[in-house]
């Protein structure tokens, strides 16, 4: 069961989601708020999988929203679902740890799919987006193209380019703080980041990582 949260400022549009979301038996929607900190209290407790985010709320906008959650609560999901777009609000998003964008034009299938995708930890970009904000493109063939290989106990293991940037701040001795303000992420996404090479790479503490880096030529 996928449990969504639902943050919409327009009654109807919160209504009209929850109605058609609610139709897929794998989809529960555990709430609906109007704004940014009422997402955010929400989620202090109760956990959901996924959040339908809208970008134009008053109070707390779906962007600061998004941040604030990622911060705390990293494992939860954001998919910014919003009417416009531009360059900005979505390099600001997806910097602020949204795993998604998509325009509220999109079919009922979509939204589902999109739900599900997401939950399953897949990034999902409205193709309009995609295809309109060059960021966008620039930002995924990065991730595609800008990567190492190494192998570690006979295993082939691979560090994307934000894997590389993390590790050469940590040998650089910047603290999650800073490696977030630099790369703008949220701090528990980098605190989580790490964790997840440190286990990738069979070791025990950022220290041995840091360590590992300058025997294996990472940091240049």
């Amino acid at each position: 069961m996928i449990n969504v949260l639902i943050a919409d400022d327009q009654r109807l549009l919160r209504e009209s989601f929850k109605n058609i979301l609610e139709t897929n038996s794998d989809i529960h929607v555990v709430g609906c708020v109007t704004n940014g900190n009422e997402a955010y209290d929400f989620c202090t407790t109760f956990i959901p999988d996924v959040i339908l985010m809208d970008i134009w709320m008053p109070v707390c906008n779906g962007i600061n929203a998004t941040k604030r959650i990622k911060a705390k609560y990293p494992k939860i999901k954001v998919l910014i679902l919003t009417a416009t777009f531009d360059e900005l609000s979505v390099a600001e998003a997806i910097q602020n740890g949204a795993d998604g964008y998509i325009l509220k034009d999109i079919g009922t299938e979509e939204l589902t799919l999109s739900i599900r995708c997401t939950a399953a930890g897949l990034g999902i970009i409205h193709k309009e987006v995609f295809n309109t904000v060059p960021l966008v493109k620039n930002l995924t063939d990065n991730a595609v193209h800008a990567h190492k290989t190494i192998t570690v106990n006979g295993i082939e293991i691979t560090l994307s380019e934000k894997d590389l940037n993390i590790i050469r701040m940590i040998v650089a001795g910047n603290d999650n703080k800073e490696i977030a303000t630099t790369l703008f992420m949220a701090e528990g996404t980098v605190k989580n980041k790490i964790t997840e090479i440190i286990a990738k790479l069979h070791l025990k503490d950022r220290t041995q990582l840091a360590v590992f880096a300058l025997k294996n030529n990472l940091v240049l």
